[in-house]
């Protein structure tokens, strides 16, 4: 009896992994995605109260997804290293040139066959069986937000590191279709690189990018490929600068090319998220608030107005900082993310045109320009820095 009762229960666990495999292969649903998130929570709590052995766990939605170890022939670093400020190409208009992403509904077919065997056993496959009619039934969604791919070079990642960075792109995925509708969404294919150790990706940063400024992560327009350094003593960090290379990844996708106070404040604003159950919370980033408490801050207008070139000056890291204060006050509530989402809409519509995004700000904000500033002053100076719920 006991032998049956396990074999019934084997057999059903056959038949449900094979099913969450198909399909979860290509969705992007938040609801699995939470569920991911919340037992892998539960599972790094597990892990620290036993002395049990885990030998290899992969999450189970991993979309797209696969790890591969690429081989740049520089050794790891073994030091712990602190992360630099994060760093983007001036050729961020490269990406105009991309080919357009897919449509959310073009999401293929997926078929799956079902047949009952000579000896009444039931089947099921993704291939064709030979000399057998089959049952078939096509699991694709009707929507897919986005693949991606996340790849280790030099690094063996987390158990819970895929299904962190999956909950919190499908965030902020989740705040484009505020920001665009349903209709407007685009397909977004999201590329991780995570190179371990700091001499590994800082000799793969100056092949991929030369005469760039040390940082923790960078995005390439041009392969539209983000690239994180990654210390296993910080995980945090990489989590956090992989949500910031997200955002810019899901940015352009939609936009084309951006001035930095958006994509950088946007960036900026989602580095900070913690994903929950199927919402996140973000929250303040104190380093940038400490240099804001002792910077000059610049006229609003002149702020939107620098280039990339410009951003990356000497005042790059109070640029960084002045974008993430800004979006972060617009996107608290009304009227500010109603002003954010009208300029993206605006933005969306003049794909790679001649569009400014200044006056598009300035007619978007109730009062204009003179009366965000004042609005953004007031806020920094009374430090009420709580955190969001999305």
């Amino acid at each position: 009896m006991k032998a049956l009762r396990s074999w019934m229960i084997f057999t059903l666990l056959a038949l449900l992994s094979f099913w969450a495999a198909v399909i979860l292969r290509d969705g992007t649903d938040a609801k699995p995605l939470a569920m991911l998130h919340t037992l892998t929570e539960k599972f790094g709590r597990f892990r620290e109260r036993t002395t049990a052995t885990i030998g290899s766990l992969i999450p189970p939605h991993t979309d797209s997804a696969h790890i591969d170890a690429a081989n740049l022939r520089h050794p790891p670093a073994s030091e712990h290293v602190q992360f630099l400020s994060l760093g983007h190409t001036a050729r961020d208009a490269q990406v105009c040139k991309l080919p357009p992403t897919k449509a959310r509904t073009d999401t293929g077919s997926r078929l799956v066959y079902r047949w009952i065997d000579e000896n009444g056993q039931t089947h099921l496959s993704d291939k064709r069986p030979i000399n057998q009619i089959a049952s078939v039934v096509d699991m694709a969604g009707t929507r897919r937000d986005f693949r991606y791919s996340i790849q280790a070079d030099g690094v063996s990642l987390p158990l819970d590191f895929q299904g962190k960075i999956a909950a919190g792109s499908k965030r902020i995925y989740d705040t484009w279709h505020f920001f665009l509708g349903e209709e407007k969404l685009r397909q977004s294919l999201i590329t991780l690189r995570l190179i371990g150790g700091v001499d590994r990706y800082n000799a793969f940063r100056q092949r991929a990018w030369p005469n760039s400024k040390p940082s923790g992560g960078f995005y390439s327009p041009v392969k539209n490929e983000a690239y994180v350094m990654f210390d296993p003593k910080q995980t945090g960090q990489a989590i956090r600068t992989s949500f910031h290379e997200v955002s810019h990844l899901i940015t352009a996708s939609h936009l084309g090319h951006t001035p930095p106070w958006l994509t950088e404040g946007l960036a900026e604003y989602f580095e900070t998220m913690e994903p929950e159950h199927q919402g996140a919370t973000i929250h303040p980033n104190h380093r940038h608030i400490r240099l804001l408490q002792r910077s000059r801050l610049p006229a609003l207008e002149h702020f939107l107005a620098i280039d990339r070139e410009q951003w990356n000056d000497e005042m790059r890291e109070q640029n960084y900082a002045v974008a993430w204060s800004l979006m972060y006050f617009l996107m608290q509530g009304s009227p500010g993310i109603y002003a954010v989402k009208e300029v993206v809409e605006q933005a969306h519509r003049h794909f790679c045109k001649p569009f400014s995004w200044t006056d598009a700000l300035h007619k978007a904000y109730p009062g204009g320009l003179r009366q965000l500033e004042s609005d953004w002053r007031a806020w920094l100076s009374q430090g009420d820095f709580t955190s969001q719920q999305t």
